[in-house]
């Protein structure tokens, strides 16, 4: 399979675990609609971040003694489940406190570093990224590329990342979709709190045995 071949099949596949649900959109998700688009952005940048991270230490092998160490590989999914768990009951909590709501709107600095850190975070501590990185970059990734195609595809894979949230932020944010959702505010917090809570449960006792 030749690079531009090999390329597009990785940025497709990356479109799709993209958009499928997941920890990742869970989170950006519940950004957008309470917090709105900055923060949604700023979470999606989070995530963007975590990414960067698993390529790192996948490029550099360190990924295989991940993927080889069972106790190292358990600990940072039950970290990641704890956390899941963590901000889903605080989005369920939340979501009966009308009062947390407006506080959030009146400390940009606290909800953007907050918005940045749980994409950061929710992306981090998912083992399975480490898996799935090796697995992309098998595709298309050899000893002997050269440095510019490698900066390529990280560049690309980021902007396909993006890309996405960019278009999902700005649809659920328009106005007359936004109006949809602001009357229902409460019970999407409940909802992808749950969801949140759910995927971590399933995730700390995934590790756990």
């Amino acid at each position: 399979m030749d690079f531009t071949a090999a390329l597009l099949s990785i940025l497709t596949i990356h479109l799709m675990a993209s958009i499928s649900p997941g920890p990742d959109f869970a989170v950006v998700s519940q950004t957008t609609l309470l917090k709105g688009r900055k923060a949604g952005v700023i979470c999606g940048i989070g995530v963007c971040v975590g990414i960067l991270f698993h390529i790192s230490y996948s490029l550099t092998g360190l990924a295989v003694i991940l993927h080889n160490s069972r106790f190292l590989t358990q600990i940072i999914g039950l970290v990641g489940g704890c956390y899941l768990m963590y901000l889903g009951y605080k989005s369920i909590k939340g979501s009966f406190l009308k009062s947390s709501h407006l506080s959030n709107l009146d400390n940009k600095n606290t909800t953007s570093t907050s918005a940045f850190f749980s994409g950061l975070m929710v992306n981090v501590f998912n083992p399975k990224a480490a898996i799935y990185f090796i697995s992309l970059f098998s595709v298309v990734v050899s000893p002997s590329m050269e440095v510019e195609k490698l900066f390529l595809i990280i560049a690309l894979i980021i902007s396909v990342q993006m890309s996405w949230y960019f278009t999902f932020i700005f649809i659920v944010t328009l106005p007359r979709v936004k109006v949809l959702f602001d009357s229902k505010v409460y019970l999407i917090d409940r909802l992808l709190g749950g969801l949140m809570l759910l995927m971590g449960i399933y995730m700390f006792i995934s590790y756990l045995f």
